[in-house]
């Protein structure tokens, strides 16, 4: 024995002493001395990563066994080794620990002795799972020090070795002689890489099937990136025919992958579990799941593409959560690079997350690595989330869709149509936002707050409040492969020139963004708090009676009803009084008492929060409102009419609200609506049956149908101010920013004289969209200037508009027309 032996010795045999009090693996087979085939066999035993643990519970195993010991020399075909055992994924690093790149040394030798010689050696698999049943363990921090696939250094090793030493697998396979896996090969090479390549293909196949394949597989997906033969053209075209350059650009490229890419790890993916269900007790009266059996439908032979509206931060962690406890494979969830921080980017990463830039714009070979992740992702058949609208909604609308990372995905499926894609598009419905305040600031013009970990930490204040019932809605799934088919039908035959997508993938992009969102809007979650909303704000004070309240509640729920959007919207089964209450224990209305009745208030600051909720659900009554709108001003109309004032402003409602029918079907629709408001006896028809007539004024009603028809009132009122300005100023002298900008100070300025005081009234996205849709209908045309032209005839429309908006509010608008920039009277 050596000097060194001589003083390791001893403090071996003390770490083993140590260990046999704490860890008792638990050892399969039963009788592993069986697998040895005669006693006088020579073994040598062959472990995956090695490490003292490792070899302490050997050792322990072996001597309860009567098998030799993994630590005692041996001696084979004319070589003595000092140790009966071979490491085959030899590490280096003392503290942060990476495998080596060079394999088993010893198994080297003993491959080149078993060459020469004529004995046999057999070698014994020995596999050890430290905390082999996480999925069972209570512990949080036991689950996090559970085994994975993961290369864990000394430091994590300990821990799961102090945690799980009696929850421990030591497990021996069969015995395979060396000469029978490659040893008899002519050339030594060969036979070494043989026997490691049988060896770590056993060792994976065991790990499979005792914690699960590898789903984190984040080695292999940035392996197979930097491989792809598009990233290496990029790195190429970056670095030319420069070898050194080369390098530079592959490790930059290796950068951008490693910045990307998730990293899943069931054991945090338990642990986040086990917090999340702890957080949403205590902020959640509960969650409801509705519709689930669509998406469990699909996932089963289609590869899944999960496409939610975005709420709020909480949309990635829920849908997560309610996939892996719903026992659907974790998706990858696409997250802007500004949620990569410290800490939190990696529980993130972990738990799916991979993330992206905002912008790809300049950076060639970022937006080829992020396109060959995509592309890898999807061929290997992994789910993936992401919003198509890019970011978190401010005002409670659906927001345009992004196309980008559905250019992605579709021209992925395009070059590799494997398993068929199927887009899931899912609604959130919150009764309140942790953001709303940041949200109702940011709309009115303050600077967006860049997430950071004292963010965090102060958003974790909020969370002592309460926030009611969350809705988690499953839409009506789309299969991309029919719309593929219809709008170009030799797609499978398409070959791509130096990796260019195909010139007609654009308009698929757009039909399916679009379905998606109209998907997404058909599967609403109706909740109290929206309802409250809905009504409250169509009045001029957020003031209303008890009993007023508890007849627009009611008329709102019997509409919805009837005038059916959808059958997957959902409403809730509550009356108006448990509706009422409901709102008062989340302190979104207050009562107060009065001779004549009680009194319902919303606070200004409340009711500005609020919007967000009433635009959620806006969709789903905007046809009947907008004919109710028109009896604002009017007593009676033609039904004819009143379809020609819906088919004029539909298409700005349809884009603006993602509504489902097309302009075909509004006259349709707009019939049904009136058929709607006719049944619950607030819109009769004349003497002619072809005139439609609002009850008497002063009606319980007349009061109702002008409620109802409030709540459009807002975007008719934005389509008239258009109007105005642009007939004011004149044709060919505006430009289009210009023009938005007006748009915008004039509504807030009306805003804050004639009613709520909210940002969502004024804000710049709806006019841009309103002024779009416009040129869209050939309403408006740019000229070689760029200013706006239009003909005579949009002076009609705005004459349409005084059937709807009262004359102050008209004589407001068109005053504005009066005031020069700075203030002063023209």
């Amino acid at each position: 024995m050596n000097i060194a032996g001589l003083f390791f010795r001893p403090l071996y045999w003390l770490a083993g002493k140590v260990f046999s009090i704490w860890a008792r693996p638990e050892v399969q087979p039963d009788v592993p001395a069986e697998l040895i085939s005669s006693p006088d066999a020579k073994v040598c035993y062959v472990l995956e990563s090695g490490g003292l643990a490792d070899v302490l519970a050997l050792e322990r195993a072996a001597a309860q066994h009567g098998m030799p010991s993994p630590t005692e020399p041996f001696e084979f075909c004319g070589i003595r080794e000092y140790r009966r055992f071979i490491v085959l994924r030899r590490m280096k690093g003392f503290w942060f620990r990476r495998p080596r790149k060079t394999g088993s040394q010893r198994l080297k030798r003993l491959v080149e002795a078993a060459h020469e010689g004529d004995e046999d050696l057999l070698l014994i698999p020995v596999a050890i799972y430290w905390g082999r049943s996480p999925e069972k363990e209570r512990s949080l921090l036991k689950l996090l020090f559970s085994e994975n696939w993961d290369v864990i250094g000394r430091t994590r090793k300990f821990f799961a070795t102090i945690l799980h030493g009696r929850n421990t697998l030591l497990r021996f396979s069969h015995a395979l002689p060396l000469r029978s896996i490659g040893a008899e090969d002519d050339e030594l090479a060969i036979a070494y890489r043989k026997a490691s390549r049988v060896l770590r293909t056993h060792f994976r196949q065991r790990r499979v099937a005792t914690v699960g394949p590898d789903l984190s597989h984040r080695r292999t997906l940035i392996r197979d990136v930097l491989r792809s033969p598009t990233v290496r053209q990029a790195i190429l075209a970056e670095s030319g025919d420069d070898y050194r350059k080369q390098e530079v650009a592959r490790r930059k490229a290796e950068k951008y992958a490693l910045e990307i890419a998730a990293d899943i790890s069931y054991p945090t993916i338990r642990v986040m579990q086990r917090l999340l269900r702890w957080l949403w007790s205590k902020i959640y009266d509960g969650i409801e799941l509705n519709h689930m059996e669509k998406l469990h439908e699909v996932a089963k032979d289609k590869e899944v593409i999960y496409a939610p509206c975005h709420r709020s931060h909480i949309d990635y962690l829920l849908l997560g959560y309610v996939t892996y406890t719903q026992g659907l494979h974790l998706p990858h969830i696409a997250a802007g690079i500004n949620l990569n921080l410290p800490i939190v980017g990696g529980i993130l990463r972990r738990g799916g997350a991979f993330f992206l830039r905002r912008s790809f714009k300049g950076n060639r070979l970022y937006a080829t690595v992020f396109d060959s992740y995509i592309q890898q992702v999807l061929g290997k058949g992994y789910s993936m989330e992401y919003f198509i609208e890019g970011g978190r909604s401010r005002t409670g609308r659906l927001l345009q869709p992004k196309g980008g990372m559905l250019v992605m995905t579709i021209n992925s499926y395009v070059k590799n149509p494997q398993r068929p894609i199927v887009f899931v598009p899912i609604y959130f419905g919150y009764e309140k936002l942790i953001e709303g305040d940041a949200f109702i600031s940011e709309l009115g013009g303050a600077e967006k707050q860049k997430e950071s970990i004292f963010g965090l930490i102060r958003s974790i204040k909020s969370l002592r409040d309460h926030f009611g019932k969350v809705s988690v809605n499953i839409g009506e799934p789309i299969e991309l492969e029919p719309i593929l088919d219809s709008a170009h039908p030799d797609w499978r035959n398409y070959e791509p020139e130096n990796g260019e997508r195909p010139p007609w993938l654009a308009g698929i992009v757009d039909n399916v963004g679009g379905q998606i969102m109209e998907n997404i809007n058909s599967a609403a979650a109706v909740t109290p708090i929206s309802l409250l909303a809905y009504v409250l704000l169509a009045t001029p004070k957020q003031t209303i009676g008890v009993v007023e309240l508890r007849r627009q509640l009611q008329l709102s729920l019997d509409l919805l009803r009837r005038f059916n959007y959808s059958d997957l919207v959902t409403t809730p089964d509550w009356s108006p009084d448990e509706i009422i209450e409901h709102g008062e224990k989340l302190d979104v209305i207050t009562r107060s008492s009065h001779p004549m009745g009680a009194v319902i208030r919303m606070e200004e600051h409340t009711a500005v929060l609020m919007t967000y909720f009433r635009n959620n659900i806006l969709h789903l009554l905007s046809v009947p409102a907008s004919v109710a709108c028109c009896f604002i001003q009017g007593q009676e109309l033609e039904h004819v009419e009143l379809q020609r004032l819906i088919r004029l402003i539909y298409p700005f409602m349809k884009k603006e609200l993602f509504l489902k029918w097309d302009i075909e079907e509004v006259d349709e629709v707009t019939t049904e609506a009136i058929r709607s408001l006719n049944d619950l006896g607030i819109l009769s028809y004349g003497k002619r049956k072809k005139t439609l007539v609002r009850p008497p004024a002063g009606s319980a009603k007349a009061f109702q149908l002008l409620m109802l028809g409030e709540s459009m009132v807002p975007m008719l009122q934005r389509f008239y101010l258009v109007i105005a300005i642009l007939v004011g100023h004149g044709s060919g002298t505006l430009s289009r920013s210009r023009l938005e900008t007006m748009c915008q100070q004039s509504a807030e300025r009306l805003s804050m004289i004639y009613g709520l005081h909210s940002p969502d009234f004024f804000n710049k996205s709806l006019f841009h969209d309103f002024i779009k849709t416009l040129h869209d209908q050939d309403v408006l045309r740019r000229n070689a200037e760029g200013a706006i032209e239009f003909d005579e005839d949009i002076k009609s429309i705005g004459a349409d508009a005084r059937l709807v908006l009262g004359e102050e509010i008209r004589h407001s608008i068109l005053s504005l027309m009066l005031t020069g920039e700075n203030g002063q009277t023209a």
